[in-house]
């Protein structure tokens, strides 16, 4: 059943690739005209907003594409026509892989340079419209009743909608390890169908009305909350669990599961590009079936019995998605277990807390004084275990993953071929063991040589060089986005502080963005070419430029050209106009340069970004894309 499973996935996975996936993909690069419905819509601030679009290309392949534009007032349901424009497919990027998202969504192209856009309004979509602007009108209660912060958590936990959560609030939820709480999946879904059961069963109602009764009840739930994936999978499981009454028979975790898995996976082949999917699956799994498993003769009548189960429910989960952790946030968090075990129940709380709130329209306001509290107290919690760096295992290097998933294909060989508890413990240790070896180990061996990561996007420069245990980020070209970037190398590679930050154009804002970016790598010195940054403390280089000392090299930014040697081996950063006849062993352009002036030997950053420069010893070096 299992390789049937696996293989009915795989070939629907595959035919849908070829019939549908790759024909729309064929579009990218070419113009055209588009008409469409919208599905789903994001409103930015400075009057922009991106539209999905569930319509034909030309008026012959179906497709959804995704425009950015100017706020046009149209809702779910509206039908958007637009007589020309560019069909571009999504890229990935360092910073966010847009093409595997968006595939999860099953949208393969967006829409550029677009001519004759029309609007035209419709009266359909109406229940959708309805519970859009029923969130809406809840969110804006919880933020207004419980503070922006505590409410757009609360609202994150209930509704999915991240965009009220402050980006460090985020970082430091998935630093501790309970980040899944943001996720519409399994825990929200089986707290209010057990409630709403109980209630039933209580009222002594019919066990096929009470079935259909909840299955109207996860259907109003996954509209309500946007049809996350997540959601979707723990319907299916828990209706799996709940048709078993019907039919007389015993429930079973581990089939319920790999049932909702198939059907998911069958219907919506590209459901396994969701990260959403994969952590919902990971952590169902380590609740329901390793848990369960792990526990078995632990004795339920006792105190201790009851304390191992809880704990193990606890490390059984953060075991099964530490794999997927490591993929998708850069990082796993190794107290985990044990926020989850004190921090989750108080999020759980405040959330059913938030739902009767909900529920009732907005009249219990009572009820969201202990859930802010509580939720304060999570936040805090956060916030100060997010500073200790011993807490979090890093990404460190491209094969951490794999090895992680490797640890996890020996850990089910040795319970297929052994079936004793003990030896998966020990199986498991093992391999937690080896990955913290091998994390140390590649830590060491980059901190003993020169690193250099070039980052950015369309020929902007920020670096970061490393070298001997010293850490210097230098910003050079000024873009609002470069601070997302060294951020995210810096949690992928385990820094846990910055020595030095450079800042040379965009001085105000850029200050500005590092210093919110890098809160949890707070530079010990600021270094500004000028003289207008408002609050904190900077030192001022100004025109005669500034020079650093990392480990054995010496760091040196004067006339915009920032040079690391060694007495040896040189290394320049400059912008591409920049006349400058002085030759390195590694010359880096950024910024746009003609293609009758290019270099040869010379790396320009139009052409490559988001890339890392590792020195050897001997002065030898490789350059591996991130």
């Amino acid at each position: 059943m299992i390789v049937f499973a696996f293989a009915a996935a795989v070939t629907v996975n595959r035919l849908y690739t070829e019939l549908y996936y790759s024909r729309i993909v064929s579009y990218a690069g070419s113009c055209g005209s588009f008409c469409g419905e919208v599905t789903d819509y994001d409103v930015y601030d400075g009057d922009l907003a991106s539209y999905v679009l569930k319509g034909k290309i030309n008026g012959t392949q179906k497709a959804k594409i995704t425009l950015l534009t100017n706020e046009l007032d149209a809702d779910y349901g509206d039908i958007l026509s637009i007589e020309r424009c560019n069909f571009e497919g999504f890229e990935r990027d360092y910073l966010f892989d847009s093409r595997t998202w968006n595939k999860s969504r099953h949208i393969y192209l967006e829409a550029e340079k677009i001519e004759g856009l029309t609007v035209t309004k419709t009266d359909s979509a109406r229940l959708r419209r309805i519970l859009s602007n029923f969130r809406e009108h809840m969110v804006s209660e919880l933020r207004v009743e419980m503070g922006s912060e505590t409410g757009g958590f609360l609202s994150g936990m209930i509704f999915g909608e991240k965009q009220y959560i402050e980006n460090n609030v985020r970082t430091s939820l998935y630093k501790t390890g309970i980040g899944h709480i943001l996720a519409v999946s399994g825990l929200h879904v089986s707290i209010i169908a057990a409630v709403f059961m109980r209630l039933m069963k209580s009222a002594r109602i019919n066990k096929y009305f009470r079935f259909g009764a909840v299955n109207c009840l996860f259907a109003l739930l996954i509209m309500l909350t946007n049809y996350p994936v997540s959601a979707i999978r723990a319907a299916l499981m828990l209706d799996t669990m709940y048709s078993a009454e019907l039919f007389g028979q015993q429930n079973d975790s581990f089939n319920s599961l790999s049932i909702s898995a198939l059907a998911i996976s069958l219907c919506d082949p590209y459901a396994v590009y969701s990260s959403g999917f994969i952590l919902s699956l990971s952590g169902t799994f380590g609740i329901a079936v390793f848990s369960p498993y792990m526990s078995e003769k632990f004795d339920s009548d006792t105190f201790f019995g009851k304390l191992g189960k809880i704990v193990s429910a606890a490390v059984c989960t953060s075991l099964a998605v530490m794999p997927a952790s490591v993929y998708y946030f850069d990082e796993t968090s190794l107290i985990a277990p044990l926020a989850n075990i004190l921090l989750v129940p108080l999020c759980t709380a405040s959330m059913i807390l938030g739902l009767i709130f909900i529920l009732t329209g907005g009249i219990l306001t009572a009820f969201l004084i202990p859930a802010e509290m509580m939720l304060s107290a999570v936040l805090k919690i956060a916030d100060i275990a997010s500073f200790v760096g011993a807490f979090h295992l890093p990404h460190t290097c491209r094969y951490m993953p794999v090895l992680f998933f490797i640890s996890a294909a020996l850990t089910v060989l040795i319970y297929l071929f052994s079936g004793k508890r003990t030896a998966v413990a020990v199986t498991i240790a093992a391999a937690i063991a080896l990955n913290f070896t091998a994390a140390a180990v590649f830590r060491q061996f980059r901190n003993d040589r020169l690193t250099v990561a070039v980052l950015g996007k369309s020929g902007q420069c920020a670096a970061v060089i490393s070298n001997d245990g010293r850490t210097v980020v230098a910003d050079l070209s000024g873009n609002n986005k470069s601070a997302a970037y060294v951020k995210k190398y810096l949690t992928e590679n385990g820094f846990d502080r910055v020595d030095s930050l450079i800042l040379n154009t965009a001085v105000q804002s850029q200050y500005a963005a590092y210093i919110d970016e890098l809160k949890y790598f707070p530079p010990d010195k600021v270094y500004v070419s000028k003289n207008d940054v408002i609050g904190g403390k900077a030192e001022i280089f100004g025109e005669k430029g500034m020079s650093a000392r990392i480990g054995d090299h010496e760091l040196e930014l004067r006339d915009n050209v920032l040079t690391v040697t060694d007495g040896e081996t040189e290394l320049f950063l400059l912008p591409a106009a920049h006349e400058y006849e002085e030759k390195a062993e590694v010359t880096i352009y950024w910024g746009k340069a003609k293609s009758e002036k290019k270099r040869d030997g010379c790396i320009y950053l139009t052409d490559m970004n988001n890339f890392e420069i590792l020195f050897e010893t001997d002065g030898e070096y490789s350059i591996r894309r991130l």
